[in-house]
């Protein structure tokens, strides 16, 4: 009777376990938190130069919330619903939804569907950065707490920005200005004003055309542009022109600056620059007897060295202007490594072989064997002894230093040592085993390596009893309750965790 009272405890609780699943009961003892996939602010798409964490406060304006979020037990029906729950870390404003309703009355608790991927309205209070905390609960669990943040800013002025051409370099000086660099971040330029410095009045322009300017007289005038944007805001930017003729500017680039020999450079002058007039002239000096007068090209470097190149440029009234870039030309030297044989069975014998490698300007070598990052040699060629297996490579890296330019060079090869798993087997007496009778089980398991032992046993029984297991068991006894045929199973494991098995079908009468 006491044993059918359990059997039917069981069978209870086993179907109200099942009922619970199979409706989804929130309250089982399964329940799944709510999962919060996405709670994040959307950017203003027109807002191309803002970051996308930054949206313009306009007061009043809502602003695009997504939020994507779903109860396991609940989201799959149309009507049930959850608690979400907003907390503001820095800020305040209001959220709206037609599927929210706010019912904490602290407009942050809102009873809204369990299952919601898609935009909610938030309104700021005011401007600044606002970090929002948001978690879903189903009544019985909550989700995890998610952040996010946005900074609301205040109209941006514009930024002011102009480059200045002479087009005449003799009086009248005419020089031509372009704000085309000039932008708005959040909204566009309505009005610039010129304010040339030479006593002339104010210019005032709708667009950002250029405009060309004369100045009568050399000398320098302090020329002001003033932007303002669709919102009022402005600001201003000045340059100092100066009417007199202006020497060049060298501007040399070299691709690349270092390098082994034969080293192929490509030069480009062309960021020289004039600024009242044209670059007329370019004279390149390569510091090993050639030069050149082409705006751009290519030079080779036979010869290890540090080169000077000089740049002079000349602008159509004769000023001119230098510049210099160095060129390194260091070859280092060549790095060779053979490693025989770099794979097998421990432990391994292995040559490392460095002597092959060179300094192609006939240097001397120093040389530096490291073996999983420590230093080992600093011979060119030994003998090494791999002693124990590695479930990685072994990392072998040469290091080689020329003693004409201490300049170095490394190689890496990778060397398998591998473990051979033991080979499992056991012998039984009796052979013919009855019931309760004990039966001595006895490993007769080898390692193949030599220098390598077994050092765990397990024995698996196949009557439903526990292993057996130890680093002492090579011999263990053990005895069936009933009859029948048993699966026996010895696993042996070595020093180097190498494992091996063996199984015998053992029949109890």
């Amino acid at each position: 009777m006491k044993y059918f009272i359990i059997l039917l405890s069981v069978v209870l609780v086993a179907g109200l376990f099942f009922s619970c699943e199979s409706y989804k009961d929130p309250f089982s003892a399964n329940n799944q938190a709510p999962l919060i996939r996405e709670f994040v602010f959307k950017p203003d798409p027109t807002l191309s130069n803002i970051s996308a964490d930054s949206l313009k406060y306009r007061s009043g304006e809502g602003y695009l919330l997504h939020l994507d979020y779903e109860d396991p037990e609940l989201g799959s029906s149309a009507t049930a619903t959850v608690e979400v729950k907003f907390k503001f870390i820095n800020g305040s404003g209001e959220f709206s939804h037609d599927q929210f309703i706010n019912s904490g009355g602290d407009g942050l608790t809102f009873t809204a569907p369990a299952k919601f991927n898609s935009d909610i309205f938030f309104t700021p209070d005011t401007f600044g950065r606002v970090r929002i905390e948001m978690l879903v609960s189903d009544g019985v669990k909550d989700s995890e707490a998610i952040r996010t943040s946005a900074v609301f800013f205040e109209n941006l002025a514009p930024i002011p920005s102009f480059t200045a051409t002479f087009r005449s370099n003799v009086s009248p000086y005419r020089v031509e200005f372009d704000p085309e660099a000039s932008v708005d971040r959040d909204g566009e330029i309505k009005e610039l004003v010129w304010t040339f410095g030479d006593g002339s009045p104010p210019k005032t322009v709708l667009n950002k055309s250029s405009i060309t300017h004369e100045y009568t007289e050399a000398g320098q005038y302090k020329v002001r542009l003033r932007v303002t944007d669709n919102e009022g805001k402005a600001d201003s930017t000045e340059q100092v022109i100066s009417t007199n003729n202006q020497p060049p500017v060298a501007a040399l680039r070299i691709t690349p600056q270092a390098g082994q020999a034969p080293l192929d450079i490509e030069y480009n002058a062309g960021g020289s620059f004039d600024p009242d007039g044209i670059v007329s002239q370019y004279q390149i000096s390569f510091d090993d007897g050639q030069v050149a007068s082409d705006v751009s090209g290519k030079h080779t470097y036979t010869q290890d060295g540090i080169y000077q190149v000089m740049l002079t440029v000349k602008d159509n009234m004769g000023l001119a202007d230098t510049t210099f870039r160095e060129v390194q030309v260091i070859t280092p030297p060549i790095a060779l490594l053979t490693i025989t044989p770099s794979q097998g069975s421990f432990p391994l014998i292995a040559t490392i072989d460095a002597s092959h490698s060179l300094d192609p300007f006939g240097g001397d070598l120093l040389y530096k064997i490291y073996i999983d990052g420590e230093l080992t040699y600093t011979q060119s060629k030994v003998v090494h002894i791999f002693e124990t297996p590695k479930a990685s490579a072994y990392l072998v890296r040469l290091e080689v230093e020329s003693q004409r330019n201490g300049m170095t060079n490394s190689v890496t090869e990778s060397v398998f040592v591998t473990n051979t798993p033991p080979i499992a087997d056991f012998t039984y007496t009796p052979q013919n085993p009855q019931r309760t009778v004990e039966i001595t089980f006895t490993s007769t398991s080898v390692d193949p390596d030599s220098t390598d032992r077994i050092t765990f046993y397990r024995w698996s029984w196949g009557d439903g009893s526990s292993e057996d297991t130890g680093s002492n068991l090579s011999s263990i006894i053990h005895k069936y309750t009933s009859s029948g045929t048993y699966l026996v199973k010895l696993e042996v494991t070595d020093r180097f965790g190498g494992v091996g098995s063996k199984e015998v079908q053992i029949e109890v009468k």
